[in-house]
């Protein structure tokens, strides 16, 4: 029996399912589908270990390949060709992965681990490490005879036309570069355009795991673009005539997980764009009304005459508000803001942004479906699907759907949106709404801070990593000023002109003395991602030569119009860096056409290119360099915890300072998001104490 009968016979036998096995077996829950649909694919040999001890079959002497080789194995084979380097290499990699000379040699344990590790977590140069894991790859390869793949450029026909038409289409970049690869597939399987199916697309998929140098996940995208190209190339005029098939994808789409079109909640969804959303952006009230007809009927109630003595009471009042030093327009914004509710309008600060009213759609359509799934029925209307007894029903189907974890929050937060659907627009009764809180609390997981792979994250900034943190900016300028003087040198050797050193800065090295100020921003004080990527010219002033960057207080999360700004006071290297990047380096990174653009990190050019937008990647650049320098990935909030986390591990009593510095109103957040990162950093206080006090032995 190959692996795959006895992984059929085992799910027979005991009736579990497929996605309890992958789960058992430590795998992504998706594997065991993927083994058993995806003809041709050929798990790694870790993922048939660890299903044959969950199954108690053994899948690895069931496997249809041939026989693998371990690494001992190829270090003798390195050894004996003289290739004493490679094979030394390899040796090196072996010791930091724990990979013993019995265990089996597999290309993706080797592309998963370089993923995983980049130069500064393994003690390299940033070449060195691309050297290893080249060369270790092509150890693997050499010695498995694997013959060189064909590139695009040696393909012809058809196929050669249709790559010509596509690099010069209106098609997107991701997917024009998957277009090589797979032209060049199909090419060389003799696969014509009308004949790709699913199936050869799930081929394609096995065929870029065994052979390529990236991880499974980029297979799976790269897959997934290579759709996308083809539903392009078969409707757009200047492809269509090749006769390309748009094939589905190959792989399960969790959002179908259900069995449940999109298609058959057209009525919930209809009510969601065309009455929900208006209402929730402030455009509309919950019965449709425009804000517009709302504000002249609030003029014509104003302007309505009203008796002597009712006339007397408002103005009496007024002098009163006057008198209490609140001014006239304060007052009327306020009458504005209670009649807005009264009238079932979002106030301003209640209203939903482009981004929550498409996330909360999800939150809809994933309920909706759980409930479909489940029960088979279809709920038509917003009212319907915030029903006590439907949303029950449907949160315990979703919660199963995830395996019934409580760790990740996302049910807590679909139904924290459903509440406030059903409180705001559903205007469901106070009892009602109270059993909605009561299913809240209920699917809470009792966990407040931060999370637990959060907390692995940021024990592994040790002291010399906190220090490379600290260090970062100066670090990674040296390096730029170091990369300048050599273009400099260089333009000078070929043209006999030593060129000024703005003149050698291009729009790469802009984006990273860009990341640097970001750095430097989100090391100060830690303020919110959209704060950063958001921040606009107008918010900076200098006062006695360094940096202030004022946020608003109704763009800070907790604060409203009246509060105290958030501000972030830059220390004097940083303040040169903010003034140098505005006069000089800002102006690189602008598009001819945007100089109005008021964004303190301006969007550059390239892709579909708009005016007066920030550049949201800026703090993915900042990421990407961390991880560069100091060898831990972490996401761009973290940069919060990791402040508190700094500042804490110097002393606990700072936890005051910290409070303080990251804007909380409350200790009370502070201690459950920041204190309790490690109980080392009470333990370590208490050892130093008793250490200090302690007698030296006589």
């Amino acid at each position: 029996m190959s692996f795959r009968d006895e992984i059929r016979a085992h799910l027979t036998e005991t009736g579990e399912s497929k996605r309890a096995l992958s789960l058992r077996a430590g795998l992504n829950a998706k594997a065991i589908g993927d083994i058993l649909s995806i003809e041709g694919l050929k798990p790694r040999h870790s993922t048939l270990a660890a299903l044959s001890e969950a199954i108690g079959r053994d899948l690895l002497t069931a496997e249809a390949h041939s026989k693998p080789m371990t690494w001992g194995e190829l270090t003798e084979k390195l050894n004996t060709s003289g290739e004493k380097t490679r094979a030394s290499r390899v040796r090196g990699i072996m010791a930091k992965a724990n990979w013993y000379g019995n265990k089996r040699v597999c290309r993706h344990d080797v592309i998963d681990f370089f993923e995983q590790h980049n130069a500064a977590s393994l003690g390299l140069s940033p070449t060195s490490r691309s050297t290893y894991k080249c060369d270790i790859l092509a150890a693997i390869d050499r010695h498995s005879r694997r013959d060189r793949p064909r590139g695009v450029s040696d393909i012809g026909g058809i196929w050669a036309n249709a790559y010509a038409a596509v690099k010069v289409s209106d098609i997107s970049a991701d997917c024009r570069l998957k277009a090589g690869p797979f032209f060049v597939y199909l090419f060389d399987h003799g696969i014509l355009p009308d004949q790709i199916t699913s199936e050869i697309l799930a081929d394609y998929y096995a065929y870029r795991l065994e052979t390529g140098v990236v991880t499974e996940a980029k297979c799976r995208k790269h897959v997934r673009n290579v759709v996308t190209l083809l539903r392009h190339m078969q409707t757009d005029p200047s492809t269509s005539h090749f006769g390309f098939v748009a094939a589905a994808s190959p792989f399960s789409d969790r959002r179908d997980k259900f069995g449940v079109a999109t298609g058959e909640l057209k009525d919930l969804l209809n009510e969601y764009d065309t009455c929900l959303a208006p209402w929730a952006s402030g455009a509309a009230s919950r019965d449709g009304s425009t804000y517009e007809a709302f504000l002249a009927e609030l003029d014509r109630e104003e302007s309505k005459p009203v008796c002597e003595k009712k006339a007397r009471l408002r103005n009496s009042i007024a002098a009163k508000c006057k008198h209490r030093g609140r001014a006239d327009k304060e007052e009327r914004i306020e009458r504005r803001e209670v009649k807005m509710r009264e009238y079932g309008f979002l106030s301003n600060g209640a209203r939903w942004s482009k981004k929550t009213i498409a996330t909360r759609r999800g939150y809809v359509i994933s309920l909706a479906k759980a409930l479909a799934g489940s029960h088979d029925i279809i709920v038509t209307s917003l009212c319907e699907l915030v029903d006590y007894e439907y949303l029950t029903e449907a949160a315990k189907a979703l919660s199963e759907a995830n395996g019934g974890r409580k760790d990740t929050g996302y049910l807590v937060s679909v139904l924290k949106a459903m509440k406030k659907i059903a409180i705001g627009y559903a205007g469901v009764s106070d009892p009602e709404v109270d059993d909605i809180k009561s299913l809240i609390r209920f699917y809470e997981t009792g966990r407040r801070g931060i999370a637990p792979q959060n907390k692995a994250k940021l024990r592994k900034f040790t002291e010399p990593r906190i220090q490379s943190t600290i260090d970062l900016s100066g670090t990674v300028m040296t390096r730029i000023n170091a990369e300048i003087d050599r273009r400099r040198k260089a333009a000078r050797k070929k043209t006999g002109i030593l060129p000024d050193r703005l003149e050698t800065i291009n729009v790469e090295l802009a984006r990273d003395i860009a990341a640097v100020l970001a750095h430097d921003i989100l090391l100060t004080r830690a303020p919110r991602s959209s704060n950063v990527i958001e921040a606009r010219l107008d918010w900076i002033a200098f006062q006695d030569g360094k940096a202030v960057l004022s946020i608003p207080a109704p763009q800070v999360k907790g604060r409203k119009a009246g509060d105290a700004d958030y501000v972030v006071r830059l220390g004097e290297r940083a303040s040169r860096l903010m003034r140098n990047y505005i006069d000089q380096i800002r102006p690189i990174l602008l598009h001819p056409d945007d100089n109005e653009n008021p964004y303190l990190f301006p969007r550059q050019q390239g892709g579909n290119f708009r005016l007066n937008v920030p550049y949201r990647g800026i703090l993915g650049r900042v990421i990407r360099m961390l991880h560069c320098q100091v060898g831990v990935k972490i996401n761009p909030h973290l940069y919060r915890h990791l402040v508190g986390w700094i500042w804490l591990k110097e002393s606990m009593d700072n936890l005051p300072r910290v409070q303080r510095l990251l804007g909380h109103t409350d200790l009370k957040t502070t201690v459950e998001y920041y204190a309790e990162l490690d109980e080392t950093l009470v333990l370590d206080g208490w050892q130093t104490y008793l250490e200090t006090k302690t007698k030296a032995a006589a």
